[in-house]
């Protein structure tokens, strides 16, 4: 299993996992993926990121959460706004279907796309 295919893997075997509740990780800069903690008081509905992992992990290129059960897990407004933090990727995903979404200050907005292979070079 080439490296793209396994951290997509464990992404939704995370998610599936914590289903209902919204799974959260950090992808590393060597593209491993590491569970964490989502302590969002309200977990079915949203994540926050146990802080403890941006101690315990010093080479993180961006952060996953899952939309549990959603057939089209797009960015919330919530995701916009943690959208703000650039020097990281964010990742949205349930049941195989990823999005990557990103602030682009060149524009101003909120970008998204399906996630590929190439958003990663």
């Amino acid at each position: 299993m080439d490296w793209y295919a396994k951290l997509k893997e464990d992404m939704n075997n995370h998610a599936l996992r914590d289903y209902p509740r919204e799974a959260c990780g950090v992808i590393l800069k060597d593209f491993i993926y590491k569970p964490c903690d989502n302590i969002s008081s309200e977990p079915l509905n949203s994540f926050i990121l146990d802080p403890a992992a941006f101690i315990k992990y010093n080479n993180i290129w961006g952060i996953f959460h899952s939309h549990p059960g959603s057939d089209k897990p797009i960015p919330s407004q919530d995701d916009k706004i943690s959208a703000a933090f650039q020097q990281y990727k964010f990742l949205v995903g349930f049941n195989n279907q990823f999005y990557i979404y990103w602030m682009d200050i060149k524009v101003n907005a909120l970008k998204f796309d399906q996630l590929r292979e190439d958003h990663f070079v």
